[in-house]
């Protein structure tokens, strides 16, 4: 599937891959989960329902950004709000590694680049790893990438990665040595999508993060389109 310079919606299939946001979705341990406030309703107004929300960014589908894991936030440098946009929508592929409880390595993708010119290799790479996701639950045993993936996809020339698991290191990581590679290899990232209803295959992405100017992530409407 090109890059696609305008598209007519008619003829694409779209795929939510994006996890639902309630009180109940899970973080992780220690983060803050999505909560409700209605501070006016329609009974009360006759007018409007109002609300307000408290959440992190790392609840559900999102992007992190480079001050996630360095630097002063006092400063403004790194936000979600500059995450480079053209990386988060444009040609993608989904790889199917599910059910994979383990790091990916670089070995796991050596037969796919094998088995594919290069030119065929996406610059955005979904990784799906489960054939089931439990939004409400945080499972400790999740699929996560290796330094020396990031560094292999660099080669050729992959721009963006996303994993349907809350991170991309670990979930016990100290030193979170996979945020580190990618962000040395300039390249962005997604977590927590849901790739269920995504067979393995190439696509069209659209995921864009919202222009948080103060956050260190943002959450994502994340979408893929095929042809019909």
């Amino acid at each position: 599937m090109p890059e696609l310079p305008w598209l007519d919606l008619d003829n694409y299939d779209i795929i939510d891959i994006s996890l639902p946001v309630d009180s109940k979705t899970a973080a992780f341990p220690g983060d803050i989960q999505f909560s409700r406030n209605v501070t006016l309703t329609y009974a009360d107004s006759n007018v409007i329902n109002l609300s307000s929300f408290t959440m992190s960014p790392h609840v559900g589908t999102h992007a992190d950004s480079p001050i996630h894991i360095y630097g002063d936030m006092d400063k403004g440098e790194g936000m979600a709000s500059q995450l480079p946009l053209g990386a988060y929508m444009g040609q993608a592929q989904v790889i199917d590694l599910a059910d994979c409880f383990e790091p990916i390595t670089s070995k796991h993708i050596s037969s796919l680049v094998s088995s594919l010119d290069r030119s065929k290799l996406a610059p955005r790479l979904l990784f799906r790893t489960r054939h089931q996701i439990r939004y409400d639950v945080f499972e400790n045993n999740y699929a996560s990438f290796t330094p020396d993936l990031i560094e292999e996809l660099q080669k050729h020339q992959v721009k963006l990665v996303g994993i349907d698991t809350p991170s991309v290191d670990p979930s016990d990581s100290k030193g979170l040595e996979t945020h580190h590679a990618l962000h040395k290899c300039k390249m962005s990232w997604l977590e927590n999508l849901d790739l269920t209803h995504a067979k393995a295959g190439f696509y069209t992405l659209i995921a864009l993060p919202l222009k948080f100017c103060e956050l260190e992530a943002s959450p994502v409407r994340a979408v893929l389109l095929k042809n019909k």
